[in-house]
């Protein structure tokens, strides 16, 4: 005999066989959102989110990243105590990094809160001086009195410029909050900027009619004088402690580059010219000049004693960005130079972040054209050096590295 299904009946497996779906859709759809959770909490970890942030306390995020078991080194640092040859001072991206005048007290600034901490080689400590949150921090620039721009990108799209003044170059009591940073805002989308140390700044900003034009202001943005036109953009700039100021258009492998210095009267000098994918590094008080050019694949340096020697090329491959001068009467620069030779389409690369070096510091002597290593690489940790710094006695050596953004300081 054939039972024939009620309606009920057939209802009631038909919502069960419903209800199985739901569940069984439920419990996929959770397996793939945990398992995207858990891939993104990797990623964040990587790239070293999540650390605590830097409100509450008069140490900072970096603070709770410094390296006071250097194990990626080898050496312990310890409060209190010089600090080792090599120091990591932050595991996280910093934006930049300055020396303060006559001292070995080296400020930077945080990437991602853009808050200031000075760090004290003398006693392997690192403070926060500033509680003001500029998010995004891109770059950051130091004047060696005391002044600092932040650059980053606004809410609006914009390239933005904060110029302030660290409230005190003395350290602060023991659970002291940090201070506010005060400063102004300068005109958006500059281009490129360089601080002179006695409340001066030159920077390149885009023209409304097309091309750019060069403004020397104060650090407030006031008394902006026009000093600097022309058709192209891409312009970098330096503005020297004793006035001077040079500006390069952004090198390029293999294209020929001109250097030139800026004249009061708004005329130029040529530096250096028709060098293929040319940087520089002109030096305060003095004509002499470090130079390198990218052609072919081949790298090369050079340096001038004066604006009238003959250029000598030096026995390192590297780029200019890579060296900084000291600061004392001698013609005396350091310089990283990787330890596998820079191939083809170097400066591209490098500026773009698609590749990295293990490198060197050597030490060059322009007088004598002479050069010396002064570190090497130590196999665990390999450091693409940028962003150079070195203090006013040449004791120590502050740099990023290109490849995360962290600060390190090498004992001289």
């Amino acid at each position: 005999m054939i039972h024939m299904s009620t309606p009920s009946t057939i209802i009631k497996y038909a919502a069960a066989a419903i209800l199985v779906m739901i569940l069984g859709g439920l419990a996929g759809w959770y397996v793939f959102v945990h398992r995207q959770i858990s891939a993104t909490e990797s990623a964040d970890s990587a790239r070293g989110f999540g650390e605590d942030a830097s409100f509450a306390s008069g140490s900072g995020s970096s603070f709770g990243n410094i390296s006071t078991e250097a194990t990626d080194v080898g050496i312990a640092v310890q409060a209190g105590n010089r600090a080792p040859k090599l120091w990591q001072l932050t595991r996280t991206p910093v934006a930049g990094a300055g020396f303060e005048a006559s001292t070995t007290k080296l400020y930077f600034a945080e990437r991602a809160s853009g808050n200031i901490l000075v760090a004290d080689p003398g006693r392997s400590t690192i403070e926060r001086r500033t509680n003001t949150l500029f998010s995004k921090t891109y770059e950051s620039i130091f004047a060696r009195d005391g002044s600092v721009i932040l650059r980053g990108i606004s809410d609006s799209g914009d390239i933005s410029s904060f110029a302030a003044r660290i409230a005190s170059s003395t350290s602060p009591v023991a659970g002291d909050t940090p201070n506010k940073l005060e400063g102004v805002y300068l005109p958006n989308d500059i281009i490129d900027i360089s601080a002179r140390s006695k409340d001066q700044l030159f920077f390149i900003i885009p023209d409304p009619a097309g091309g750019s034009t060069g403004i020397t202001s104060d650090w407030k943005g006031a008394g902006q004088k026009r000093v600097f036109s022309s058709a192209l953009t891409n312009w970098r700039v330096w503005y020297l402690s004793d006035g001077a100021i040079y500006i390069l258009l952004s090198a390029s492998d293999d294209v020929l580059g001109n250097a030139f210095k800026l004249n009061s009267d708004g005329t130029l000098t040529s530096v250096v010219g028709n060098v293929p994918g040319l940087t520089i590094l002109p030096r305060a008080n003095s004509s002499a000049l470090i130079f390198g050019s990218s052609e072919g694949g081949d790298v090369a340096l050079f340096s001038k004693a004066s604006a009238g020697a003959t250029a000598v090329r030096l026995p390192i491959r590297t780029i200019a960005d890579k060296c900084v001068w000291e600061s004392s009467r001698e013609l005396i620069a350091y310089c990283a130079v990787p330890e596998t030779p820079p191939g083809a389409s170097y400066l591209r690369n490098w500026y773009s972040g698609n590749v990295h070096s293990s490198d060197s510091i050597w030490r060059v002597d322009v007088s004598a054209g002479t050069t010396e290593r002064v570190y090497s690489p130590i196999e665990s940790v390999a450091l693409d050096v940028e962003n150079l710094h070195i203090d006013d006695s040449g004791s120590y050596l502050s740099f990023m590295n290109a490849a995360d953004k962290s600060l390190w300081m090498l004992t001289l």
